[in-house]
């Protein structure tokens, strides 16, 4: 894990078999942690969470200009956690894979379900804006890896319901009244991200969450992701 961490990949949701298997079955029942890796009997859920890890990936591209390949960030992750388990797991003797969340399809062209995945691993449920909040870093972390191993691996700490006796500015925060206690609505943020140059590139909602602001990404990092959420303009009606 400390291999993991050097590069900001700090978050760390380690799972079971029986309990990576009964995660998948609802929405993925041919889905096996064994049909990821034969003999497999764990799996780490790799998230990063604050600055570091895309500070990283900003010097990685300053040392690379001419690389100018498609989904950048995706490329540098798959590089980082392929290498740091290859450096961590093989003196060891542990066999490994790593699966991704922007890869879409595993085994089988199985989706790995990521959110179901760190609920198992005892993160709260989806958040009035949508995210799964961190009891530590909020709003302010994503997923970015899966890795399989043929060893146990310890149980992680506790994971408390972060939205639990919040006042939810997060809902006061949103001028689209997308944010709303019963659930995040994606049309009415999509609707109003189209036409409000403010929420291109920032959202005042994530900003409002009380959880972790000390993790809070930079504004450009902030604006490299909501850049690749934009949603599309629907096109004109033809004449």
């Amino acid at each position: 894990m400390g291999a993991l961490g050097a590069h900001g990949l700090n978050v760390w949701l380690p799972l079971d078999c029986p309990t990576f298997d009964a995660a998948c079955a609802p929405v993925a029942p041919t889905l096996r942690l064994a049909s990821l890796l034969p003999g497999a009997r764990g799996a780490l859920v790799v998230g990063s969470a604050g600055r570091a890890f895309f500070e990283g990936f900003t010097r990685a591209r300053v040392a690379a200009p001419d690389d100018r390949g498609p989904d950048p960030l995706d490329r540098y992750t798959r590089a980082l956690v392929t290498e740091a388990a290859r450096r961590a797991l093989e003196p060891l003797g542990v066999a490994h894979v790593e699966c991704f969340p922007f890869l879409g399809e595993a085994a089988g062209g199985v989706v790995i379900p990521f959110q179901r995945l760190g609920r198992a691993a005892g993160l709260a449920a989806s958040s009035p804006l949508g995210l799964q909040i961190h009891p530590v870093y909020g709003a302010w972390w994503a997923y970015r890896a899966l890795v399989v191993v043929d060893a146990e691996l310890p149980p992680g700490a506790p994971l408390s319901d972060s939205c639990a006796g919040c006042p939810a500015p997060c809902v006061r925060a949103c001028p689209a009244a997308a944010v709303q206690r019963t659930g995040f609505v994606v049309p009415a943020c999509h609707g109003h991200r189209l036409v409000s140059p403010p929420c291109h590139l920032s959202c005042a909602a994530r900003l409002a969450c009380i959880r972790g602001p000390e993790h809070r990404y930079s504004d450009e990092q902030l604006a490299f992701h909501m850049a690749a959420s934009m949603p599309k303009r629907a096109p004109s009606p033809s004449r």
